[in-house]
């Protein structure tokens, strides 16, 4: 056995942003969501980027992209209830997960699409 110790690979220099997470999840459904959480289930959809966000947290990543989504769903859309969203579009969608994770996402997609619209006419 040899004497060295197992060292870890550095760190990625690069990170992927929840909004940019939830983006391909949206060109790549169900495949990338069946990858990523093992089943259609806005439950486990909720939890994951739960967790995603946790591990961003931990690590430092600030992700001011997710947080002004998350704002913007509340303020704007009024989509964003106490109770949680993933609750009230699996309510919205008769139970339907599979149509309720469409509407999260559908949201994601509306918000980064006027997010470059507003980025682009600045610059």
């Amino acid at each position: 056995m040899s004497a060295e110790k197992d060292v870890p690979d550095p760190p990625s220099a690069s990170h992927v942003y929840m909004l940019d997470y939830l983006m391909r999840l949206q060109k790549n459904m169900p495949q990338q969501l069946l990858l990523s959480i093992g089943e259609i289930n806005i439950i486990r959809l909720s939890s994951f980027i739960a967790g995603y966000r946790a591990c961003q947290s931990i690590n430092g990543i600030q992700d001011n992209g997710y947080t002004l989504f998350r704002s913007w769903l509340r303020d704007v859309k009024a989509e964003f209830p106490t109770d949680g969203w993933d609750k009230k579009y699996l309510h919205d969608c008769g139970g339907d997960h599979e149509r309720a994770i469409h509407k999260f996402l559908g949201f994601v997609a509306e918000f980064v699409a006027l997010r470059d619209r507003a980025s682009q006419s600045h610059d």
